[in-house]
Parts: structure tokens; C-alpha cells; sequence
């Protein structure tokens, strides 16, 4: 199939390698922008407010849940902190799923477990 383009004859298929090359190009800046997890242990401890034994029961069924989780524990006089120790565990998605299912929950501390 020919094409006139300014005046010249050109052939579509000298300009369909250019648009493949184009789109690999395009594909390939998304796949090296992505977020890379981490492998190093991380201490999370969360403050949630929970009332009752069913309360402390789902906060940690949520938090063992989520992916790269390896330890779930409670802490505190009134076991009020929830403690999640694992691999690129995701801390604001656990913390919105423990409000919305739980109820406050507030970030204490995030560290790298050694």
C-alpha cells in the first residue's frame, strides 16, 4: 500500500517498524518506573482502637492477611498495638483496611527488623 506524503511516494510499511519501535518504547518506561518491594524485614507497630476480645480477634485475622506479613502480635498494657513483622508489607494499605474493618488505627513506628 503506498502513501503520498508531501508530494512523495512512500510505502506504510517503512513506518510500521517506527510505530513498533515507539510503543516498545513506551511500554518499557512503565515497566522500569514501577515500584520495586523490598526484601529487608520491617517492624510495624500500629495503635488501633479496639473494645472488645472480637475487635483484637479481626485486627489480627486483617493483618495476617495481607501479603508479606510473617509475625502478627498484640502489645501494650491494654493490648491495644498491633505489632506485624514481614517482607514489603504495604503500611498504608494495611492501615486503611484496619480502619475500615476495625476501627482508628494509627501509624507508631515503622523500622527495619534485624
Amino acid at each position: 500500500m503506498y502513501h503520498y506524503i508531501n508530494g512523495i511516494l512512500a510505502s506504510s510499511i517503512i513506518f510500521i517498524p517506527h510505530f513498533i519501535i515507539f510503543i516498545l518504547y513506551i511500554l518499557s518506561l512503565g515497566v522500569s518506573r514501577r515500584k520495586k518491594k523490598s526484601n529487608m524485614k520491617q517492624k510495624v507497630v500500629l495503635k488501633v482502637a479496639m473494645k472488645c476480645q472480637k475487635c483484637r480477634t479481626r485486627s489480627l485475622e486483617v493483618a495476617a492477611e495481607q501479603q508479606g506479613v510473617s509475625f502478627v502480635g498484640l502489645e501494650g498494657n491494654e493490648k491495644e498495638k498491633v505489632v506485624v513483622i514481614g517482607d514489603g508489607i504495604d503500611v498504608v494499605k494495611l492501615t486503611t483496611i484496619l480502619r475500615k474493618k476495625v476501627g482508628t488505627t494509627e501509624i507508631i513506628s515503622l523500622a527495619e527488623q534485624k
